[in-house]
């Protein structure tokens, strides 16, 4: 469920922008930035940017959270879907934990079943399928 929501969160941040100061003249790509100015990142940009996620970056893949955060992505301090550093949202761990029992009594409601048409296959060697 904690690959879910992470996935949910990378696609769908519930905080649109972070801003921060530069605290000396830096090049950003190649922008120079000077000692001082705010710079403002869009964070769902940040989380769908291919190089960092790979090609599949637009896609619902909540797979990529299988190792963690760190494993995900090239650049995990990129994924702050509650901000990031010492303005990190101070309620992120009660908002995971509030979005897991929402989530569980959302499936509460529901029964699930095998297909009638479903078929088991057991192995009776390494790599076959009887």
């Amino acid at each position: 469920m904690t690959m879910v929501i992470h996935e949910s969160l990378r696609l769908y941040p519930p905080v649109a922008v972070v801003s921060r100061e530069a605290l000396a003249d830096m090049k950003f790509g190649g922008i120079h930035v000077p000692k001082g100015v705010n710079v403002w990142s869009l964070v769902v940009t940040l989380h769908t940017d291919p190089e960092n996620w790979g090609p599949d970056a637009l896609k619902f893949n909540p797979e990529r959270f299988a190792n963690g955060i760190t494993g995900a992505c090239k650049l995990p301090h990129l994924y702050m879907p509650f901000g990031v550093g010492p303005r990190v949202c101070l309620g992120q761990n009660l908002a995971m934990v509030e979005l897991k029992i929402l989530i569980s009594l959302i499936l509460s409601n529901f029964s699930f079943s095998l297909s009638p048409n479903y078929k088991h296959s057991t192995c009776t060697q390494a790599g076959d399928r009887a």
